[in-house]
């Protein structure tokens, strides 16, 4: 069984925080800041939540929804980790069949990454 665990990013302060709480019926999440000493509660609808798929990459990342990763061996192209139709992807490969890239990067911080392929 996978750990389930989300990150939000904060869409007016361009912020990616780790939730500790999502509570659908007041439509709030709970994180915790930048230093993972504060607790600061947000609604819904100003964040968007991404969720950990139980894998790391290469170096012991941890690879979220959203994240971009970079294949060594596939002249660098950059894909980004969706998840759909119930199972996580890669470009067009299951995101175990890409588990020899590495995390540069996410859709929120880092999107010329993809804008370059």
């Amino acid at each position: 069984m996978r750990e389930i665990k989300f990150i939000a990013y904060i869409k007016d302060e361009g912020r990616l925080l780790n939730v500790n709480l999502i509570d659908f019926d007041d439509e709030y999440v709970r994180v915790w800041d930048e230093y993972g000493e504060n607790e600061e509660e947000w609604f819904l609808n100003d964040c968007e939540l991404t969720q950990y798929t139980g894998l790391k990459d290469v170096n012991g990342v941890e690879i979220y929804e959203g994240d971009i990763l970079q294949d060594p061996d596939d002249e660098g192209f950059c894909y980004e980790v969706e998840y759909d139709y119930g199972r996580f992807s890669c470009g067009d490969n299951d995101l175990i069949d890409c588990l020899g890239c590495n995390v540069v990067g996410n859709r929120f911080e880092n999107s010329e990454l993809l804008e370059a392929d």
